[in-house]
């Protein structure tokens, strides 16, 4: 019987790897090069931790972090027959009527189309972005994309209980939703880097999905002691990860916080729209889109975390 590993154990390796554990004991899963669902890895151990017994569901983590050598082949799920993927391309016809399910949002984003990088700023992205990566799962009949979502958390905003709340309100089961989202946990701007320049493109081609989600996009780069030339590097390497993996899918990026380099990664956007708040209120400001001119209205956010189709936009 293969040997369980635990967090605490690593210390001194020189390569990373996706680590995936067990959030109540810290038991390593599984450790590989390759960005997976963890709701594969769940299915595959029948959801239960092979080192606690608790159930996995909602209790899994995924971390890029340095390891042991000896531990690049550690898997104690065992690896299962890849089910039949959907086409990776499809018809621009397949996604133009992807929507949040939010009037006052969707009549400033809309198209959200593969090909576009929308980008939001301010502290009410978050919860736009967990609804978008939600919305995804939905058919197609539904506004949805019928899709996985690969979400990767820059800042530490994944919100678990909002995305759990936003499958309620749709009658979901909200552990089945949230294993149809890839989350990955990055901890310094090379690892973000690192990700979005080697394995998400890779990633969006192995589960053909179609929304791909960077929260808090520059969420590590708050070092004091960042250099302004190891800077432009770092995010050249981001603007062409970006770049690559926006041929493949719809990508939506956030800004939740205020950065010195927000100009250089807002530049980017096709799309981009600033989301400020004032109590249960909120701004949008379209600042740049494709084909509409910039313009300002406001919603109230109880409206948001309860989306309606149709929500009546307040001045």
């Amino acid at each position: 019987m293969q040997s369980l590993h635990y967090l605490h154990e690593i210390e001194g390796g020189a390569k990373e790897r996706f680590v995936y554990l067990c959030s109540s004991c810290n038991c390593v899963l599984r450790v590989g090069r390759e960005f997976r669902p963890v709701g594969e890895l769940v299915d595959t151990l029948q959801g239960v931790c092979p080192g606690c017994g608790r159930t996995l569901d909602g209790a899994t983590e995924c971390k890029l972090i340095p390891i042991p050598d000896d531990w690049t082949s550690v898997d104690l799920a065992p690896r299962r027959v890849a089910e039949a993927k959907r086409p990776l391309f499809q018809s621009a016809s397949s996604f133009v009527h992807f929507s949040l399910g939010f009037a006052p949002l969707d009549s400033v984003l809309r198209p959200l189309a593969p090909g576009r990088l929308v980008t939001l700023i301010g502290p009410g992205s978050s919860a736009v972005s967990e609804l978008a990566a939600f919305r995804a799962q939905l058919p197609l009949e539904k506004g949805g994309l019928d899709s996985t979502v690969l979400f990767v958390d820059g800042g530490n905003r994944s919100d678990p209980y909002l995305f759990a709340s936003f499958a309620k309100q749709h009658g979901m089961n909200p552990n089945e939703a949230l294993r149809r989202v890839a989350n990955c946990r990055v901890f310094t701007m090379y690892q973000l880097v690192q990700l979005v320049s080697e394995y998400l493109v890779p990633a969006v081609e192995d589960y053909a999905a179609r929304l791909v989600v960077i929260s808090d996009l520059l969420g590590t780069f708050n070092e004091p002691e960042l250099d302004e030339r190891e800077a432009r590097r770092l995010l050249s390497g981001l603007e062409q990860g970006v770049s690559a993996v926006k041929r493949k899918a719809l990508v939506i990026t956030t800004l939740a916080s205020s950065n010195k380099y927000d100009g250089q990664v807002t530049a980017w956007a096709d799309t981009l729209v600033r989301l400020s708040l004032d109590g249960d209120r909120a701004r949008i400001e379209l600042l740049k889109h494709p084909t509409r001119e910039p313009t300002v209205s406001a919603f109230r956010m109880d409206g948001l975390l309860r989306p309606v189709e149709g929500a009546r936009v307040v001045s």
